[in-house]
């Protein structure tokens, strides 16, 4: 049941939940969470409500996972009411909402306009430690919500919670990625003036969110402006600088920066390497960029599944299919499970060379390994 419903596919959680059935099993709160969760995904909240009442009659204990599929099963129509009744419950039962449910509820609000709503009905009994606050804003930010992850920051500062550095940090990450290069600027002006005073996490925090509005000057200063600290750059902050370079084409400014890296001592990473071998071949020097994986072995330094797609891109954009699959294989050797970028790379490399029968062997492969094609993929199997 769980294999299907995370693909999606709710006639067979159904057939297996009724099979379950007339074997005489009786369904435990998780096959009842997974077929709640596929009935809400599929817009039938009439059945999935029927199911619930089936749990409480039972007598077992509705999960926090069966909650936030049916509270997400009401937002998504609209059904805002019914969703946070089910919420009270939630707390009702003792239950403590995690970021998954209020992630939930809060864009149901935003998406509607409802920001006072939220404040309103946030406001009391809202968890209430700056942990759990900086927590739920940093969810917000990776679920690419950070509208809702500012709107939890006032709601933290209109229930007198005191941010520490690391709320500082999320709240940067959330600006930088709503484009406020000023406020975020302005903040990191304040937190060295009055404090909390920052750490190297916002430091590099600062860093990145320059190069990705491509400000690379500023974040070249900051980097200069670490010495005067008590912090040093660490492999991330090396890294960081490195991938800017290279998304820019200045390989020689990004070796220079691991000249740099070297030096001083913090040790390189696969993503560093990584950043590097995909600028190379970017800019079509496929020697460099194989040296450079050759020397990340050489350094005991393991590739993980992004530096091999990256390897396999470029061996399969210069026509080297054959290397390809080749260090396709050493993937599956190292025990890496291809994801569907991998596979993806690796069929359209053999169709451009016309190796279509190698192309659906391996699609076939990528289909026994349960990975569906992706947008792109689709369209190349199309064509």
């Amino acid at each position: 049941m769980d294999a299907y419903g995370k693909v999606a596919d709710l006639g067979r959680v159904v057939q297996f939940y009724s099979r379950m059935l007339e074997e005489g099993l009786s369904p435990n709160i998780i096959s009842y969470s997974i077929l709640i969760n596929g009935l809400c995904g599929s817009g039938k909240m009439l059945e999935a409500c029927g199911i619930f009442g089936q749990i409480i009659k039972r007598g077992l204990e509705p999960s926090l996972i069966t909650y936030s599929s049916l509270i997400d099963g009401f937002c998504k129509l609209g059904n805002l009411r019914d969703g946070f009744n089910l919420f009270d419950d939630v707390i009702e039962r003792g239950h403590q909402p995690d970021v998954v449910v209020y992630s939930v509820l809060i864009n149901a609000l935003c998406k509607e306009g409802m920001v006072e709503t939220l404040k309103e009905r946030f406001e009391e009994g809202f968890p209430g430690d700056a942990v759990t606050y900086c927590t739920l804003m940093d969810g917000f930010c990776k679920h690419k919500n950070p509208i809702a992850g500012l709107q939890i920051f006032k709601l933290m500062q209109r229930n007198g919670i005191l941010p520490d550095i690391a709320v500082y940090n999320v709240i940067l990450n959330i600006l930088f990625k709503e484009c406020h290069l000023e406020g975020a600027s302005e903040m990191f002006r304040q937190l060295v003036k009055k404090g909390p005073k920052p750490d190297i996490i916002t430091y590099n925090t600062m860093i990145c969110g320059y190069c990705s509005l491509k400000r690379l000057d500023e974040a070249i200063s900051l980097f200069k402006q670490m010495s005067s600290t008590l912090f040093r750059p660490n492999s991330i902050t090396f890294t960081i600088l490195i991938d800017a370079f290279c998304k820019e084409g200045r390989m020689d400014d990004a070796m220079l920066m691991f000249s740099k890296m070297l030096e001083k001592c913090p040790e390189p990473n696969v993503v560093t390497y990584s950043c590097l071998m995909d600028g190379y071949f970017k800019s079509h020097d496929m020697r460099t960029a194989t040296e450079l994986h050759e020397e990340m072995l050489e350094n005991k330094i393991s590739p993980n599944i992004v530096s091999y797609s990256i390897l396999i891109d470029g061996l399969c954009k210069h026509g080297l299919t054959s290397e390809a699959s080749l260090a396709f294989r050493c993937a599956l050797d190292r025990h890496l499970l291809p994801d569907v970028v991998a596979f993806s790379i690796l069929v359209r490399g053999y169709c451009k060379v016309g190796r279509f029968v190698e192309a659906k062997l391996l699609c076939e492969e990528m289909f026994m390994n349960g990975i569906m094609p992706d947008d792109l993929l689709e369209q190349t199997l199309m064509e």
